[in-house]
Formats: structure tokens, C-alpha cells, sequence
């Protein structure tokens, strides 16, 4: 009876009963999986940002895909979620909320992957990635996934895109997670993104595809893209809002090392 005050005083920092329940029951079943050097091959494979990583950071990076692994449910539509597909997706997480120290993602706690491009049955459309805040998903299509990763410098990562949403939706769902970006440097973004996003609808726009001037959540989303594969023109071409970026994330790609 004695713990009673202090798991439910746990539960509340976490983020719910719900969350506290999944946890304590996957440590008492030994569910914790742990990076082999299989993985770590797989992570240099997937891209340039682990292996600019120093070895510390490397550490750092694999715990960090420990934890999202452990703490998602992975659900397979049509195919069985393997462990070279758990360990590339949370890698993605882990790049994008790097600069965070145990930034989870925890409201989207389901990870729903389909073997290719599915049809989303509120849109009816075919989606290849999403985010459901209402539902608290992570949705993937594995074939774009990986295409994602295979073309590196083309600002087209729907697994980079996603993630920076979901980040972008946490920020303001009230949980043990939310109001995690910086207030003042948010504000700055959002003015900035206003101005690009006009730019970018009266043709002059100074790098980022048309796609990005859909809103404000498409635009960071999309500005996250270049921000990891095409830093270096991100940087130079529109260096205010690259800059305010590496604030928001508390990363700077295009300086050598990768993460602040």
C-alpha cells in the first residue's frame, strides 16, 4: 500500500495512468531492446547524421532509440514490424529530437506501419505518412520510408517530414512533454515562415519546394527536411530562418559535428 502515493505521483509526471501501466508492465516482462552492432551499421547505412556523430553522442543517440523502441506500440498493417524496421524508424525520432534530452514523442505511442502506400479511410486518399494527433499515431508507408533515406540530398524525407510534425503537434498537447520549444524563438519562426510562405506563393521563394506553402505546420515540417539534407543551402539561402531553426531544435547540421 505504501507505493501507491508515489505511482501515482509518477503516473502524473509521465503523462497518465495509461503510460505509467505500459511502462512498469514491459519492465517487469524484460521487454528492452538493446543495440547490437548490427544496429549500428544499419544507423551508418541509414544516413549521414549518427555517423557525424562523435562517440559519445553515438551513445547518447543509441540509448535514445532504446527508449522510443520500448516505450511505442508497433503495430504492422500487412506486414510484421521487424527490428531493422523499429530500429531505422526511432532513429528517425531520434534525429529530429536529438537536441532534446528524453524528448519521446509521448503522445504518439503507436507506430503503424503498411507495407506501401495505403488508403486512409477518413480522406479516402492514398497517404505514404501521417500523424493523427486525435489518435496519438505515427503512420508510415515503409516503401516511401526507406526511398526517404536511399536519396539523401533531395529535401524529401516523408519519415524526417512526419516526425517534425509530430514535434510540432507535442509542443502543444498538455502533457508531461508539451511547450518544450523555445517561446520566443517559435514566435520568430512563425513570422519568418509567414514571409517565405507569401514568397513562396508569388513565385520567389528562396529555396523550399511549393509544397511547404500549404501552412505553417506543412512549412516546418518541410523546412525540417531541408534542414537535415540540404543544410548548407538552407543555411546560406535563407540564413535567418536556418538559424532560428537550429534554435528551435537545438541543432545546427550544416556545422560540422552535427547536434549543438
Amino acid at each position: 500500500m505504501g507505493l501507491l502515493v508515489p505511482l501515482a505521483m509518477l503516473a502524473m509526471l509521465l503523462g497518465g495512468v495509461h503510460l505509467l501501466g505500459r511502462l512498469t508492465g514491459r519492465i517487469a516482462h524484460g521487454e528492452r531492446l538493446r543495440i547490437r552492432q548490427a544496429d549500428r551499421e544499419l544507423l551508418l547505412r541509414q544516413g549521414r547524421f549518427y555517423a557525424s556523430l562523435s562517440t559519445a553522442a553515438r551513445r547518447r543517440f543509441e540509448e535514445r532509440i532504446e527508449a522510443i523502441i520500448y516505450e511505442k506500440d508497433w503495430i504492422g498493417r500487412g506486414l510484421e514490424v521487424s527490428r531493422v524496421m523499429k530500429v531505422r524508424i526511432a532513429a528517425a525520432i531520434a534525429q529530429v529530437t536529438f537536441g532534446f534530452e528524453d524528448l519521446l514523442l509521448l503522445h504518439f505511442r503507436k507506430v503503424v506501419v503498411y507495407p506501401t502506400a495505403y488508403r486512409n479511410p477518413r480522406t479516402g486518399r492514398l497517404h505514404i505518412g501521417e500523424v493523427a494527433p486525435g489518435a496519438g499515431l505515427l503512420v508510415f508507408s515503409w516503401e516511401h520510408f526507406t526511398a526517404g533515406f536511399d536519396s539523401p540530398d533531395d529535401a524529401r524525407n516523408v519519415a524526417v517530414h512526419e516526425v517534425a510534425h509530430a514535434l510540432w503537434f507535442e509542443n502543444h498537447i498538455p502533457n508531461a512533454e508539451d511547450d518544450f520549444l523555445d517561446r520566443r524563438a517559435l514566435e520568430r519562426w512563425e513570422r519568418l515562415a509567414g514571409e517565405e510562405i507569401a514568397r513562396i506563393r508569388s513565385g520567389m521563394g528562396g529555396l523550399f519546394r511549393d509544397y511547404a506553402a500549404t501552412n505553417q505546420a506543412e512549412f516546418f515540417a518541410v523546412a525540417v527536411e531541408y534542414f537535415f539534407e540540404q543544410a548548407d543551402a538552407f543555411h546560406e539561402r535563407l540564413p535567418e530562418l536556418y538559424a532560428t531553426l537550429c534554435v528551435l531544435l537545438r541543432q545546427d547540421p550544416a556545422r560540422a559535428g552535427g547536434p549543438s
